[in-house]
C-alpha cells in the first residue's frame, strides 16, 4: 500500500506540475520581459549618462581653448600696443637728437664766426 500511496503523490504532483507549468511560464513571461526592459532601460540610461559626461568633458575642452585663445589675443594686443609704444618714444628721441644736433650745430657756426 504504501507504493500504491507514493505512486499517487507522484501522480498528483506530475498532474499538479503539468497544470502549474504553463500557468507559471504565463506568470513568469511578464515578469522576464520587464526585467528585460529594465535592464535595456538601465543600459540606455547608462550611455546618455556617459555620452552627457563626455558632451560635458568636450565643452570644457572647448571654454579651455577658447580662454587660451582669448588670453593669447589680449597678449598679443598688449605686444603690439608696446611696441607702439616703443616706437613712438624712439621717433621723439631721434626728434631730440635733431634738434640736439642741429644746436650743436648752431653752437659751432657762432665759434667759427668769431
Amino acid at each position: 500500500m504504501p507504493r500504491i500511496k507514493s505512486f499517487f503523490w507522484g501522480l498528483g504532483v506530475a498532474a499538479l506540475a503539468f497544470i502549474m507549468v504553463p500557468k507559471f511560464k504565463k506568470m513568469a513571461r511578464p515578469v522576464i520581459v520587464k526585467g528585460v526592459s529594465g535592464a535595456i532601460g538601465l543600459a540606455k540610461k547608462g550611455r546618455e549618462v556617459v555620452e552627457e559626461y563626455k558632451d560635458r568633458r568636450r565643452e570644457k575642452e572647448r571654454f579651455t581653448q577658447n580662454a587660451a585663445t582669448t588670453d593669447r589675443d589680449a597678449a598679443i594686443e598688449q605686444i603690439q600696443q608696446e611696441e607702439i609704444e616703443a616706437l613712438n618714444e624712439i621717433k621723439e628721441l631721434k626728434n631730440m637728437i635733431s634738434r640736439l644736433q642741429a644746436e650743436i650745430n648752431e653752437i659751432k657756426q657762432k665759434n667759427q664766426d668769431k
